[in-house]
């Protein structure tokens, strides 16, 4: 099992202090743990990566399943962590957070890469996620809810057809 260092810890930290009521801080601390949580990813710090979910988290598949409860998401992440090819990369679009601190929600590009079963090479799956974080006044912030969709491969630009020529 993975240990939970220092690092980890610091993120976490920074969010039961992040107070005030200011929307803007708060998006930029929760985006700061996501940081974090991504370089526990990539170390295979399954601690690190589950503690930021509630215990009555909701996560949503890009295929549409649940997974219900934050040990059940641990036990997913656990899984993931078994493939050599898992991999995340997020882009951050944008958050909001309430001005009573208690809600943030934000939204973020991510490639979700994995082993395809079949022909055993690492294939990427382009989601939009969205995050929904919660607070209890006196707590950390949590995940409650995370959304993934598969979102369309970019498509390259349509060349301008050639007219037809005239008989």
């Amino acid at each position: 099992m993975k240990t939970l260092t220092l690092a980890a810890l610091a993120p976490a930290l920074l969010l039961t202090a992040c107070g005030g009521g200011d929307p803007a801080e708060t998006v930029a601390a929760i985006r700061q743990t996501e940081m974090s949580q991504l370089q526990s990813i990539e170390s295979g710090d399954l601690v690190g990566i589950a503690r930021l979910y509630a215990d009555e988290a909701v996560l949503v598949r890009p295929d549409g399943t649940i997974v219900d409860g934050g040990a059940a998401i641990a036990n997913a992440f656990g899984d993931l962590l078994e493939d050599p090819n898992f991999a995340l990369s997020t882009e951050p679009l944008n958050g909001w957070a309430s001005s009573a601190d208690d809600l943030a929600v934000v939204t973020s590009l991510v490639d979700f890469t994995t082993t395809d079963p079949e022909t055993g090479e690492a294939v990427t799956m382009p989601l939009i996620s969205q995050t929904v974080w919660e607070r209890a006044p006196g707590s950390s912030w949590k995940i409650v809810s995370a959304y993934n969709v598969e979102r369309a491969a970019e498509a390259a630009p349509a060349e301008e057809a050639e007219p037809e020529a005239a008989e």
